[in-house]
């Protein structure tokens, strides 16, 4: 490790102490009331980002404040999801744990019906674990792991990931990326390269030379949900949403998220540019 990575870590360590320190008492409740540790950061995240847009002392906070805040939220791209979890992180500490009452006239965004619930981790490892088929399994893992579009994780060629980094080839807007994956993907994907019969660039290959269609990853996520006992319905663009999820209530800034979905955002761009490759090893997929 460099002087300069080791002054890095060291600052990200002095930053996490630092903030597990303004909110010491409440994360001592949190984990007294038996919160996950992946809900504590995420309420910490979310509270801290607070803190720094209204510029004050947690108890002079405002009910006006807490609005200004989620309006601001919402005009820089944050969806009903991102909003209702910061939402939930504010009242747990203004209402729950300092009694300020300032959320009766604060309403949660609806989330579209035409938007389904995404699925909890336990449901997808359920689906990973009750799918018999290795060459299955690992398409799952990087649809929900990378976040990938469907049309996208099909055309993946092995020689596109590199360690928990992938390539994306020609994304949406024909502009390439790179996006991560997790080590139990990685561990998986050394095992399959080494069992399969037939040798391909294509990592899902059709046995003809090609890849797998769209049509035929649905179905494989399909029946994958059907066997883990997933009654409502299960496909590969509801396993991004996950993906998308499940990192933001970890913490992870929205921009680096944005950044791995490839989405395009003008908002986004100054922080895509501070955002390197090497900074996506750093990030967690949601499966590690």
């Amino acid at each position: 490790m460099g002087l300069f990575d080791g002054l890095h870590m060291k600052t990200r360590i002095d930053k996490k102490k630092g903030l597990q320190e303004r909110f010491r008492n409440f994360v001592l409740e949190m984990r007294v009331r038996n919160f996950s540790s992946q809900t504590i950061d995420s309420y910490l995240y979310h509270n801290n980002r607070f803190l720094e847009f209204v510029k004050k002392e947690q108890r002079s906070v405002t009910s006006c404040d807490i609005k200004d805040y989620l309006n601001h939220l919402a005009l820089h791209g944050a969806g009903p999801r991102t909003i209702n979890m910061a939402i939930s992180s504010l009242r747990s500490y203004y209402e729950s744990y300092l009694g300020k009452r300032l959320f009766k006239n604060i309403k949660r965004p609806k989330i579209p019906k035409d938007m389904d619930p995404v699925l909890s981790q336990d449901e997808i490892l359920s689906m990973i674990h009750n799918t018999k088929s290795l060459k299955h399994r690992l398409l799952i893992e990087l649809l929900y792991s990378s976040g990938m579009r469907v049309g996208e994780c099909v055309k993946v060629k092995v020689e596109d990931i590199q360690d928990n980094i992938v390539f994306v080839r020609k994304g949406k807007g024909k502009k390439d990326r790179f996006t991560i994956a997790s080590r139990g993907f990685v561990d998986g994907l050394r095992r399959y390269l080494l069992e399969r019969e037939m040798q391909s660039e294509f990592l899902f290959d059709n046995g003809l030379g090609g890849h797998i269609t769209i049509r035929a990853a649905e179905e494989i996520v399909k029946k994958a949900a059907k066997k883990a006992g997933i009654k409502r319905r299960v496909y590969p663009h509801l396993l991004r949403a996950c993906f998308t999820t499940h990192l933001l209530e970890k913490g992870v800034e929205d921009y680096k998220v944005q950044r791995l979905m490839g989405h395009s955002n003008l908002k986004t761009t100054m922080g895509y540019n501070r955002l390197r490759t090497d900074d996506l090893k750093k990030i967690r997929s949601p499966l590690d």
